[in-house]
């Protein structure tokens, strides 16, 4: 007799777990939402379209792959380099003082 495996896609999985889940969907899912916005950041996921990056993020975020403090830390690192790109933008950029050239006579 052949038993019959059922291969769930990502996309089922999430959905259940969505539908299943407790009164902290809302705010994980904002978290997953961020998490996604860090992968974004990272080289290896430049070119993955972003539906299928904040399908990761979620299943990553919801069904506790990633825990909410990494999520935290890497989302204050991410900040913290925009703060500093932005402060950088921010400052008009100095050019040096032209000494003026006296004519000899």
């Amino acid at each position: 007799m052949k038993t019959q495996v059922k291969l769930e896609s990502d996309a089922d999985i999430l959905e259940k777990l969505i539908c299943n889940y407790g009164p902290s969907k809302y705010t994980d899912i904002v978290w997953a939402m961020q998490w996604a916005g860090h992968l974004r950041r990272q080289e290896e996921f430049r070119h993955v379209p972003m539906a299928s990056l904040i399908e990761q993020a979620m299943l990553d975020a919801i069904s506790g792959k990633i825990p909410r403090e990494e999520i935290e830390k890497a989302c204050r690192k991410d900040q913290e380099i925009d703060d500093n790109l932005s402060s950088k933008r921010e400052e008009p950029a100095q050019k040096p003082k032209k000494e003026t050239i006296k004519s000899k006579k």
